[in-house]
């Protein structure tokens, strides 16, 4: 089972008659477990695995570029047009977000995948 979580980067700014991009710092864990609050669910206490990532690069709804994260096997692979590159978990932390409210070109976490243990 995979679980996808949009992470809602844009935001329309009435003053300013346009949108713009939520660059906020947004941790998502390599793990995530759910619990569910159903009675009668099969697996209350669900864990997943993140698998995917795609990232927004550029400052703005309008401009900008996507690149994608995917985890194959024990490592993971980042994807930016015809570039592949082998990068570290730990490589996955420089796309949370920034950690100021200054608004500038930042790549985010955009459309997490999580594939469900069981």
């Amino acid at each position: 089972m995979i679980l996808a979580l949009h992470l809602k980067r844009f935001k329309y700014m009435e003053q300013l008659q346009r949108y713009t991009k939520l660059s906020y710092r947004v941790v998502f864990p390599l793990e995530l477990r759910l619990f569910n609050t159903s009675g009668d669910a099969t697996n209350p206490e669900r864990l997943y695995d993140l698998v995917a990532v795609v990232v927004h690069c550029g400052s703005g709804p309008n401009r900008g570029h996507y690149i994608a994260i995917v985890k194959s096997h024990d490592f993971w692979l980042l994807f930016d047009d015809d570039i592949v590159e082998k990068i570290d978990a730990q490589a996955i932390e420089e796309f949370y977000g920034l950690t100021s409210e200054i608004s500038k070109n930042s790549e985010s976490g955009y459309i997490l995948f999580y594939q469900s243990r069981d």
